[in-house]
């Protein structure tokens, strides 16, 4: 039975107090896929609304500290009670892939390390802006963007084969707030949102913020299994589909052309808007550079999002939004709403950046640097992992390899062995909208060189054997 206990005199609000107190519990005292207390005993317990201990448990599954079970209740996630994630700011930064462990080879990162940014360029850049513009630099742009920089990046899109009216053309903080800008639009509570199985974390957050209903479906080597999707459509109507065409994450799969056609008569015939988050198709390793859905929009069915910062200088905080001139109006509100604009300086450094061809020469640069840690990890585990461990697919571009333990096996429990040898990675459950446990596991070198990738495959490969021949019965207890 938990021992809790709430100060109803206190200015602490008690939803706060209980997600405090379950928190504490949560890290420090419970086991993995403990069953909490169903909602109404709790508030009876404690003599609060239901309401309250709702909004807790809502926090706790939005922290995955918790996992739900329609019909179970709510229970402990694996990974929440080991050592890895018991830190705040392990947790956090683990669920957006970017937890970095003293001494630790981390393949959990999606960010490149910092002695790969192009401090030098882009410095020379900001100099030569504030010689240039002066106190004009440090001014509000207007909510929509630096004109220069939208008018820049309208010839850069046109480069790709994507023709936009320049109004189209949003400059936002960062691909996540775009896609928390674009849920705060077109969502309200109990909308229904569709996301392929499994996906990037911080949009599942953001959907749930608005209190969506996430439905996740199954992704094949080629792209989602669109047959699953039209079954779904048929009986539900749904505001949006999240996807990640190219070097999709988690999986690395790019969409076939063809599926991206019949994605897009989907869209038409059942009126949903697809949200396209394209982060990684600069990093081909192939002849060709992929095909970008956005490519094929003819009846604006697609929102797209192009981060500029995560392969760049992910602090920088840049990206890109074309969208419906419908919609516009709206995200013109809820952009000032949220920041007012992007910072001047930074927009103003980034045009001149693209302009000096600073940028096309870093992305080539990074191109090639991780094709070749691409392929060491590549061989690295053909050679190494035991053949019980599945790839999904092999990547033709991306910062990482999804691969799969068998069947019955839990990637937190394989995480929690290998943070204790000094290797990190993130468990599938991190990519998934109910926190369940996984059998999947996500491999980045986005953060490693090739020396590290075989030091930590080495060691990897030690601990999945161990694991593999050990019993997860009963192996619940937490890493304290």
């Amino acid at each position: 039975m938990l021992k809790i206990k709430i100060d109803k005199e206190s200015n602490t609000p008690l939803y706060l107090q209980l997600y405090r107190k379950l928190k504490e519990k949560i890290v420090d005292e419970l086991s993995a896929d403990t069953k909490l207390p169903p909602i109404r005993k709790l508030s009876d317990m404690l003599g609060i609304n239901p309401a309250t201990v709702v909004k807790a448990y809502d926090m706790l599954a939005q922290d995955n500290l918790i996992y739900k079970k329609v019909g179970s209740g709510s229970f402990v996630a694996p990974a929440a009670v080991s050592a890895g994630f018991k830190e705040d700011k392990n947790d956090s930064m683990l669920n957006h892939g970017q937890i970095k462990l003293d001494k630790s080879i981390n393949f959990a990162s999606a960010t490149p390390s910092t002695d790969l940014f192009p401090v030098d360029d882009f410095k020379y850049a900001i100099n030569h802006v504030l010689d240039r513009d002066q106190g004009e630099a440090f001014t509000y742009q207007k909510s929509q963007g630096f004109l220069p920089l939208r008018k820049y990046i309208q010839d850069y899109l046109k480069s790709k084969s994507i023709y936009n009216n320049l109004k189209e053309i949003q400059i936002v903080s960062g691909a996540q707030q775009a896609i928390d800008i674009i849920a705060k639009i077109l969502l309200d509570y109990g909308d229904k949102v569709v996301v392929e199985k499994a996906t990037y974390f911080g949009a599942l957050q953001a959907f749930a913020s608005r209190k969506a209903e996430i439905k996740s479906i199954e992704i094949k080597r080629d792209g989602l299994d669109l047959d699953e999707l039209e079954d779904y459509l048929k009986k539900n109507k749904i505001k949006l589909f999240f996807t990640m065409q190219n070097f999709q994450n988690p999986t690395g799969v790019n969409w076939s052309r063809e599926k991206q056609q019949h994605l897009l008569e989907l869209a038409e015939k059942y009126n949903f808007f697809i949200v396209e988050d394209d982060l990684l198709s600069d990093l081909y390793y192939t002849e060709n550079a992929p095909s970008i859905l956005k490519q094929l929009d003819k009846n604006e069915r697609v929102i797209y999002i192009k981060s500029f910062s995560k392969v760049f200088m992910p602090g920088l905080r840049l990206a890109l939004i074309v969208l419906p001139q419908k919609l516009l109006p709206e995200m013109l509100e809820t952009k000032y709403a949220t920041d007012i604009s992007s910072a001047g300086l930074t927009q103003r450094a980034f045009d001149y950046y693209l302009r000096e061809g600073f940028f096309e020469k870093h992305i080539s640069l990074k191109r090639n640097l991780f094709k070749k840690r691409f392929e060491v990890m590549s061989e690295e585990i053909d050679k190494k992992l035991p053949e019980e461990i599945e790839s999904f697919i092999k990547p033709e571009g991306g910062l990482y390899f999804w691969l799969k333990l068998p069947q019955g096996k839990d990637s937190s429990k394989l995480y929690e062995q290998a943070a204790e040898k000094g290797v990190v990675f993130s468990p599938g459950y991190l990519f998934t909208a109910s926190s369940a446990k996984s059998e999947y596991f996500r491999l980045s070198f986005a953060a490693v060189d090739e020396k590290e990738i075989k030091k930590g495959m080495d060691i990897l490969s030690e601990v999945v054997r161990d694991y593999l021949g050990s019993s997860d019965e009963d192996d619940f207890s937490p890493l304290l």
